[in-house]
Formats: C-alpha cells, sequence, structure tokens
C-alpha cells in the first residue's frame, strides 16, 4: 500500500510537470494557445488530483484486487486523458466550447480524439465508484 500510494504522488508530480511544460508553451505564444491553455490547466487539475488520490490512498478499506484495479483505473484515465487534452491542442480539434459548428481539419482527427475518450470516460468513472466503494465506513 506505500508503494501505491507513492506511485500516485510521483504520477501526479510528473502530470504537474509535464503540465508547467505546457505552459511555457502558451506563453511562447503557440498557434491555437485555447486549446494550449485547455491542456495545461486540465494536466494540472489531473496532477492534483493524483496527489489527493494518493493522501486519501491509506483509508481505503477494498480487497487488494479490488484496490490494484482502482490504481489502474486511475492511472489509465489521467494519462490517457492528458494525451487527449495535448493531442486536441496538437491537431486543433474544435470543441462545442472552443469552437461551435467547426469541422476537424482531417477526418481522422475526430476518431482519434474519441477513442481516447472512450477509455478516459469508463476508467475515470469506474475509478471514482471504486474509491467511494472503498471509503465506506
Amino acid at each position: 500500500m506505500p508503494a501505491e500510494r507513492r506511485m500516485l504522488f510521483r504520477h501526479g508530480a510528473l502530470l504537474l510537470l509535464l503540465s508547467a511544460m505546457i505552459g511555457l508553451v502558451v506563453a511562447a505564444q503557440a498557434p491555437h494557445p485555447a486549446k494550449w491553455m485547455a491542456a495545461h490547466v486540465g494536466g494540472l487539475m489531473t496532477g492534483l488530483l493524483m496527489i489527493a488520490l494518493g493522501g486519501l490512498w491509506s483509508e481505503l478499506r477494498l480487497a487488494a484486487t479490488t484496490r490494484r484495479r482502482a490504481l489502474l483505473m486511475g492511472l489509465t484515465a489521467a494519462w490517457t486523458g492528458f494525451v487527449a487534452n495535448a493531442y486536441a491542442a496538437i491537431v486543433n480539434l474544435p470543441g462545442p466550447a472552443t469552437d461551435p459548428g467547426r469541422v476537424p481539419d482531417a477526418a481522422w482527427h475526430l476518431p482519434v480524439f474519441l477513442v481516447m475518450l472512450g477509455i478516459v470516460v469508463p476508467t475515470t468513472l469506474g475509478s471514482f465508484f471504486l474509491l467511494w466503494k472503498g471509503l465506506r465506513g
């Protein structure tokens, strides 16, 4: 359990570091800065969430296999979400809030993003459910 907790802290710190580097991209006036800013802020929030998860990890009351599943699902969601945000910034993928009505520049951009979203959503919800389950008294 301490090794898992430390792993969450390390992954959270790495996400914070990489997100700070993306912040430098924003400061360097990269093209489509709103997308890079979204990747920067999303990565910072994900890193903080991983650190918070590490902080409550010792409070979870789950079987070893369920605990491991929650850990893997959380890390999968965090890193896939980080990559999806960076991908959306790199290819300037339009979003409903950032570019309503605009179609992607290439036909394959959206399906690639949707595959990543298909990984992020269930793993996020699954890990949150297991966390909630493990925090019951």
